[in-house]
């Protein structure tokens, strides 16, 4: 067992962070981020359930955050919905960027490179629009 781990995140392991390339980090961060999205989905959905039901009680008020996202008082809430917001710009361009690629569109190693910061940059622009132009509205400081 320690030969099998010490061959995926040794020297020159596949798993090392050393060895690996942007499109190795974009195919990680890109399963990572499902992954979270899932989770935050079903949180979202059980504390919308909670709301529908006027479930209350300690055991339910868990979930307050999500039930109204952007409009909670609480900081520590805000900075999630910023940063599920950055997830989700960052999963939607490189799902984009996927399927370019499967399509056809910017063979190459130069090009993936290329395509997969300038898919970065306009997600980061996005969100801070979003941040920008829809907290104040929304309520948020």
């Amino acid at each position: 067992m320690t030969r099998r781990i010490a061959r995926l995140f040794g020297r020159g392991g596949d798993l090392n962070p050393k060895n690996m390339r942007l499109g190795v980090w974009a195919w990680l961060i890109q399963r990572i981020s499902g992954l979270v999205l899932v989770l935050f989905m079903i949180a979202h959905v059980i504390a919308i359930s909670q709301a529908n039901l006027a479930l209350t009680g300690p055991l339910f008020t868990m979930f307050n955050g999500l039930r109204n996202p952007f409009w909670a008082v609480d900081r520590t809430v805000l900075a999630i919905d910023i940063l599920m917001l950055g997830i989700i710009a960052f999963h939607g361009v490189n799902g984009i960027r996927i399927v370019m690629f499967d399509v056809g569109i910017g063979v190459g190693l130069r090009s993936h490179k290329i395509v997969f910061w300038s898919l970065v940059a306009v997600a980061i622009v996005a969100s801070a629009l979003v941040i920008f132009y829809g907290l104040p509205l929304l309520g948020g400081t």
